[in-house]
């Protein structure tokens, strides 16, 4: 088991019988760490128990078999065997397994087998499928015959088919473009091709719904079949109201540079005139919505799509890529599924999916372990079955979240498990680093008092630990800064410092990494993986903190 084992429901399941979504799906990305299948398992029993009767499967080349000449090597897969167990489990527990494949973009893994370059739209950057190529079709057609063969109870089908942002690269479709007069268009051609792929196996599309909002083409949305499930998502809103929309673009809302004088919060994007969101037609704003404090409502696509007359699902993030690299976002990856939530049960909407990515695409570095975002999974699941999200509802199952993930329900016996995770989160005061430090240094020492152990609480301590070591790395770097225009000036003993503190750290690093990769290995993912994942933490770092220290001599 990843946790101990309990012998009651958890609270929220017991005072609200019924769930306030029907769908409460959780996705699992596996571009990343090849998951153990035991640990796998197990996660299916805790999700189950949370709530969640769903999974969202990114197999991406973990998949036992690719209809291609060529395969990924075997300890890069799961066995059929494997995925056949999983899929007894998930069944057992209640919960549909969904496959998702790539059948558009984010295809750049193809890229690692010899013989798929024609498959693509720009070979020079692998990371969309060409959608005027027969064999593209071919690769397709046979992919969606093995995923159902492999699948035979899943209902749904995930197609992918997001940030296909290449559309018309190609000779052959710069051609077909002009034909089809636009983009979108040459984009709507290729996905309904593959959904009526799926159509023919008795299945349901589902596909992601960023293409259709982010340019603003709803009249092709009335033109989808309805048994089609499209995912608008959202990774960013956190409240009622929002300060950007992506409709017909990035567009940010010009209210938030009306309050000067006082101190601002973060601002977003300054864009170009025209480009703001209240630069939309009036008829779009009333789509979206906009709240007491003159912002966007939050979940701007949700919304969008709600006035298609489509059954309404959304798409949140518990782990994002723009989240950090040692553990999740505990503020963003708690708020932004809860809230999203709200707007589905206030929508009165069919379907929830809280996505865990693994990483950006396969060309990017390893997210934080994925076992560092439990504690936001939990958060989904109790949020997507109540429907809650009033601070005060949060506040109320705060001890059961500690609970469920075996963590303690106060520290220093003042402080709950929502202070510790919320303050790591946050971002650094206006003293920079150091005042990071610090902190960490402390709730480190909090920490190690209570005696934490297991899946969460060890990965918790040992990521903050590391946390720690780079950014002590990287406040070298902001002292050389402050010293470099001064450099003969400064004193011999600051600088013979700075380098004993690099060997301390880098010593620091070596020592942490031993038990760091034993739990990874246990609960996480491959060797491989850990590596990819433990050399983009600390390596750059450790060679530029060596080199500035160097150009103060």
């Amino acid at each position: 088991m990843i946790f101990n084992d309990k012998k009651t429901l958890p609270c929220w399941r017991k005072e609200f019988p019924q769930p306030a979504i029907k769908n409460r799906f959780f996705h699992i990305d596996l571009k990343g760490p090849k998951i153990p299948v035991h640990i796998l398992s197990s996660l299916l029993e805790q999700i189950a128990r949370w709530g969640i009767n769903g999974v969202v499967v990114e197999y991406e080349h973990r998949l036992p078999y690719l209809p291609l000449p060529q395969q990924f090597p075997a300890y890069d897969r799961y066995k059929k065997s494997e995925i056949e167990s999983l899929l007894e489990k998930a069944e057992s527990l209640g919960i549909e397994w969904i496959p998702l494949v790539q059948t558009f973009g984010h295809v750049e893994y193809l890229s690692r087998i010899k013989g798929t370059e024609d498959l693509f739209e720009n070979k020079n950057y692998p990371s969309q499928l060409c959608p005027s190529k027969e064999n593209v079709k071919e690769y397709i057609r046979n992919l969606i015959d093995y995923i159902c063969e492999l699948h035979p109870k899943s209902r749904y089908i995930h197609v992918g088919q997001d940030e296909t942002h290449q559309l018309g690269f190609c000779p052959q479709c710069s051609k077909r473009m002009k034909k089809f007069r636009d983009r979108m268009n040459l984009y709507f051609d290729h996905v309904m091709f593959v959904w009526d792929e799926v159509f023919k196996h008795n299945r349901i599309p589902m596909s992601w719904g960023d293409m259709f909002a982010g340019y603003g083409r709803l009249d092709l949305v009335e033109k989808v079949d309805k048994r089609v499930i499209l995912l608008p998502w959202d990774y960013t809103s956190v409240d009622k109201t929002s300060k950007s929309v992506v409709y017909k673009g990035f567009r940010p809302s010009k209210k938030q540079f009306y309050n000067k004088y006082t101190e601002p919060e973060p601002l977003l994007t300054f864009v170009k005139s025209g480009q703001f969101f209240e630069d939309l037609d009036e008829e779009d704003i009333k789509k979206i919505g906009v709240g007491e404090n003159e912002y966007p409502l939050g979940c701007g696509q949700i919304r969008i799509m709600a006035r298609t007359g489509r059954p309404v699902w959304g798409t949140c993030a518990v782990y994002i890529s723009a989240d950090m690299q040692l553990h999740a976002n505990y503020i963003r990856g708690f708020l932004n599924p809860v809230q999203m939530c709200d707007v589905i049960t206030s929508l009165g909407g069919d379907g929830i999916i809280g996505t865990l990515w693994a990483r950006g695409h396969s060309f990017a570095p390893i997210n934080a372990p994925w076992t560092l975002s439990l504690y936001n999974i939990a958060q989904f699941a109790a949020g997507s079955w109540t429907g809650k999200r009033s601070p005060e509802d949060l506040k109320k199952i705060a001890d059961e979240i500690s609970y469920e993930i075996d963590m303690p329900k106060s520290f220093d016996k003042e402080w709950c498990l929502d202070d510790i995770l919320w303050t790591v989160s946050a971002p650094c005061s206006s003293s920079g680093l150091y005042s990071k430090i610090e902190t960490l240094d402390n709730i480190l020492e909090i920490l190690k008092k209570q005696d934490i152990s297991g899946c969460f609480g060890e990965g918790l301590n040992l990521t903050l630990e590391a946390e720690n070591i780079q950014n002590n790395l990287r406040y070298i770097l902001e002292e050389a800064r402050w010293w470099y225009s001064t450099r003969k000036e400064m004193p011999q003993v600051m600088k013979q410092d700075m380098r004993k503190r690099i060997q301390r750290f880098n010593s620091d690093i070596k020592r942490l990494k031993i038990p760091t990769e034993k739990y990874y290995l246990k609960w996480v993912g491959d060797k491989k993986s850990f590596n990819l994942w433990w050399e983009n933490l600390f390596s750059l770092d450790i060679r530029i903190a060596k080199e500035v220290v160097q150009l103060l001599k």
